[in-house]
């Protein structure tokens, strides 16, 4: 099996080449999105913005504003170095460029600290990844930080990607928090269906 740094150079590789990943098809894949009947029942949302070449989500990030139900977006905190949550209500307004140049909330907003809290309203995460597969797994960029910040989480978690993220064979370790769902321009997959065993 192919090692999980390796793979991320080959994904890396694959999403910088022009490759059929495009923001081209964002319209489809934020369409999926919406018609995610477990996303929708949410209460709130872990949202993600999104550097290149990610899916962009800020179209259905405001929606799910216009809702009225909370959204919560990671920054990063450079004492710690790692990353926290903090509710945002306008995206125009609450967000300052941060750690590695992403968009994140404002400083002076305060922290989010219901993470890991039990009888909270249904939350749904929308994660990124460099590749994901159809029994879960994700392969992050090496941090660790979506691992730590999910924890032993029981919320709804969604890896967002292109079609061509979508590959088998991803090492697994211990700590690798699994996604439920994986959704692309093309495809809903439900993951829970299969457990992983790459």
């Amino acid at each position: 099996m192919e090692s999980k740094e390796s793979l991320r150079q080959r994904m890396r590789s694959l999403l910088f080449a022009g490759s059929d990943c495009s923001q081209a098809h964002s319209f489809e894949l934020l369409a999926r999105l919406r018609s995610l009947s477990e996303l929708g029942s949410s209460e709130i949302l872990v949202g993600f913005l999104a550097i290149t070449p990610e899916p962009d989500l800020r179209p259905y990030l405001v929606e799910w504003l216009r809702s009225g139900r909370k959204l919560l977006l990671p920054r990063f905190v450079s004492s710690q170095r790692q990353y926290e949550l903090a509710s945002v209500t306008d995206l125009a307004r609450d967000l300052v460029p941060g750690h590695y140049g992403i968009l994140e909330p404002h400083p002076l907003l305060p922290k989010d600290i219901s993470c890991g809290t039990d009888n909270l309203p249904s939350r749904a995460w929308l994660v990124p990844g460099l590749a994901f597969s159809a029994s879960g797994a994700r392969l992050g960029r090496g941090k660790g930080y979506y691992d730590r910040l999910l924890g032993h989480s029981q919320d709804l978690i969604i890896g967002v990607c292109w079609d061509c993220q979508l590959i088998s064979g991803i090492p697994v370790l211990a700590h690798d928090v699994a996604v439920h769902f994986v959704v692309t321009e093309s495809r809903t997959i439900d993951c829970r269906q299969t457990a992983i065993t790459e």
